[in-house]
């Protein structure tokens, strides 16, 4: 899929950053949802699947970068994005589109009772915890680093979903 970027002054970039996070979206996925309204745009399931697997795996490179740099807090909301974006993927194959966190677990679930298989539910639960240490920075480098073992454990998984 081509992609194209836009880069924002910095007070309109500031603000769609904000209201993103207001409503539970990643920044990316509020912009293009908001040119997708503007231009009255609907990108069809593959094209939007494709558009979340990108975005997954921008959030997973920057991810291990920040890392390495031993930004953690930061490093916790690429994974934790990384995550919700790839679950959004399988979910938009399907025609899907999960707005709500709660929307995600419930995908989530879904997903490992057709499969048979937990480690979507336990591997989901600690990338939602890296979510929480965005906000509360409360984990050891240890334990994200190991958490990020198990984010890449459930994006290849979630590649693997029909």
């Amino acid at each position: 899929m081509a992609s194209a970027s836009i880069i924002l002054p910095r007070k309109p970039g500031d603000k769609l950053r904000e209201k993103a996070l207001e409503i539970g979206y990643l920044p990316e996925e509020l912009g293009v949802e908001f040119v997708r309204r503007c231009l009255n745009e609907k990108l069809d399931p593959e094209g939007l699947m494709e558009h979340y697997q990108t975005l997954s795996e921008k959030y997973l490179g920057e991810a291990k970068e920040l890392l390495k740099e031993r930004y953690l807090v930061q490093a916790s909301a690429k994974l934790w994005g990384a995550s919700a974006l790839a679950v959004k993927g399988v979910a938009a194959r399907r025609g899907q589109q999960l707005e709500k966190h709660g929307a995600l677990w419930g995908f989530v679930n879904t997903l490992a009772k057709e499969s048979g298989d937990k480690d979507f539910v336990r591997f989901f639960y600690v990338a939602n915890n890296l979510h929480k240490n965005f906000y509360e920075n409360e984990m050891p480098e240890e334990t994200i680093e190991i958490s990020a073992e198990d984010v890449e454990k459930l994006i290849t998984k979630l590649k693997e979903v029909k």
